[in-house]
């Protein structure tokens, strides 16, 4: 019973969560002229959204974090992961806008609505520390302490 109650109350929070970050979503695009025919297709669209949005915006954080672990980028938060969550946000949405006949929101909308969360995402990343070198030390004690874990 106890069990069923925490998976509830955690479901109820990540719906309250989903919905705050939906309806921001919606409020910008409407304002960027995303236009729809029905209720349904709206919902679709934003259902699509979410559940395409989560993989793709793991992906556009742990590339540049790899990428800067292995030596490639000096940073993980440049103007490489500005310009991957800015494209791939940009084709989520025009992708969207061509599978769904019934919603229609304009490519400047599309690209405005790219830079605002790319700019969002850049904003609330800034903080956060950068990966270590694969060749660090630092590296090699997290190695070892994950494969001792095991």
């Amino acid at each position: 019973m106890k069990k069923i109650k925490t998976g509830m109350i955690c479901t109820v929070i990540l719906c309250v969560i989903l919905l705050c970050l939906t309806s921001f979503e919606y409020i910008l695009l409407s304002i960027l002229g995303l236009q729809y025919d029905h209720f349904r297709s709206l919902c679709v669209f934003f259902i699509l959204y979410v559940f395409l949005e989560i993989p793709l915006s793991l992906l556009t954080k742990g590339i540049p974090f790899a990428l800067k672990s292995i030596g490639i980028l000096q940073t993980s938060k440049g103007i490489f992961a500005f310009a991957l969550h800015f494209s791939c946000t940009f084709l989520l949405i025009e992708g969207l806008d061509r599978l769904l006949h019934t919603v229609f929101i304009s490519t400047q909308g599309a690209v405005i609505f790219a830079f605002v969360t790319a700019c969002l995402n850049a904003w609330l990343h800034n903080k956060e520390a950068e990966p270590p070198n694969a060749d660090h030390k630092e590296f090699e004690q997290l190695s070892k302490n994950f494969l001792s874990k095991k």
